[in-house]
């Protein structure tokens, strides 16, 4: 039974997605086939959540424009559940920001190799005052997911009472609400160095590989390895998520940093189309199976990366960041398909460090 409202904060764009038949050439006339969906981290996180029947607040960054209009469309549409507080939330005019260009992208699809045209030209920092007014509005929250906030880029928040990320960590920070961040280039992009003080407000954080030893890379000429990423996240007392594309994901449990919850992937064969979102949907997924727990065992974390798992992977087989979401049903069923024999394997003791060095060789030679 699914209890608690869950608030999401992050990016929203349309998605023109271009498939080729062949090879497309550039200058030539080619033929292709065009659909337009959706993405963003924080689209991709509501429409997930929303098709098993969670109850979200979504604050997004879309304007009054054609595109936000039909985000918010597809937002209302897949509303599952029977809330009138949160139907208005998402209808009224107030879910779009004024002054703003939705952003979009254009995705052009060859085979494995995907080519992304983003368009983004807001300039102006209209997103924090307008987050803060919408958290104004909900209630009985046990999440929060922080995802990719363009414009908490450096050139735009140029200062911590611009960040519309730390707000929305303060302002959970003493609600007991299990704050989730899955942080963007723009975020990031201020270092670890400036976070450094405001990461043991947050319980779960989740990059990928490349960006989480990007983050934590200081001074040093080269990466840090994952062992001492580890050390770095047992000095600040959280919990992580590193994602590890296609070789699948690891977990780091708070006041459980002896121990490794290695999540294996799992072979789609012909099944797979696109990965774009795979990480988004691990992120939805966590949130949904530890249902806003700011406290969890080991067993409680391990069975949610399984679980996470399963929403990750099933995103592999549509294109776009949260095209075809599954209903709590069809998902439960897809779980129970894939966990047989597939379960996230744990890990203890110094055994641990040779998996992070052969992790760290592995992400070397594929050049991540």
């Amino acid at each position: 039974m699914k209890t608690g409202n869950i608030v999401v904060i992050g990016g929203a764009n349309l998605e023109y997605i271009i498939t080729g038949d062949t090879e497309i050439i550039p200058g030539a006339k080619n033929s292709v086939t065009m659909e337009e969906l959706y993405g963003g981290s924080g689209l991709n996180y509501t429409l997930r959540l929303l098709a098993t029947g969670e109850a979200v607040y979504p604050v997004l960054f879309v304007g009054h424009d054609y595109a936000g209009y039909r985000i918010q469309s597809a937002v209302t549409a897949a509303l599952g559940v029977d809330n009138s507080k949160i139907r208005t939330f998402i209808e009224e005019s107030t879910f779009l920001i004024s002054g703003v260009d939705t952003p979009k992208s254009t995705i052009i699809v060859e085979g494995s190799r995907r080519t992304i045209l983003s368009h983004d030209k807001n300039e102006k920092n209209l997103f924090r005052t307008f987050v803060c007014d919408r958290l104004k509005q909900t209630e009985s929250v046990t999440a929060v997911i922080i995802g990719h906030i363009h414009n908490d880029k450096p050139t735009i928040a140029k200062s911590e009472e611009d960040l519309s990320t730390l707000f929305a960590i303060r302002y959970f920070r003493d609600k007991n609400v299990l704050i989730y961040a899955n942080f963007g280039a723009s975020q990031l992009s201020h270092g670890f160095s400036f976070w450094k003080p405001y990461l043991p407000l947050i319980d779960i954080l989740q990059l990928n590989i490349y960006e989480i030893k990007t983050f934590f890379h200081e001074t040093k000429e080269t990466y840090p390895t994952l062992q001492s990423i580890v050390e770095k996240l047992q000095q600040l007392q959280i919990s992580a998520i590193i994602t590890l594309d296609k070789f699948g994901a690891i977990g780091i449990l708070k006041n459980h940093y002896d121990t490794l919850f290695l999540a294996r992937p799992v072979e789609l064969g012909d099944k797979f189309v696109d990965s774009t979102g795979a990480g988004d949907a691990f992120c939805a997924g966590m949130v949904s199976a530890l249902n806003g727990k700011k406290q969890f065992s080991a067993t409680d974390f391990k069975e949610a990366m399984e679980f996470s798992r399963s929403w990750a992977v099933y995103a592999c087989m549509s294109y776009g960041g949260a095209n075809r979401c599954p209903n709590a049903e069809t998902i439960e069923t897809f779980h129970r398909e894939i966990v047989r024999g597939n379960e996230v394997l744990r890990y203890e003791g110094e055994r641990i460090k040779d998996i992070y060095a052969l992790i760290d060789v592995t992400m070397e030679l594929h050049e991540i």
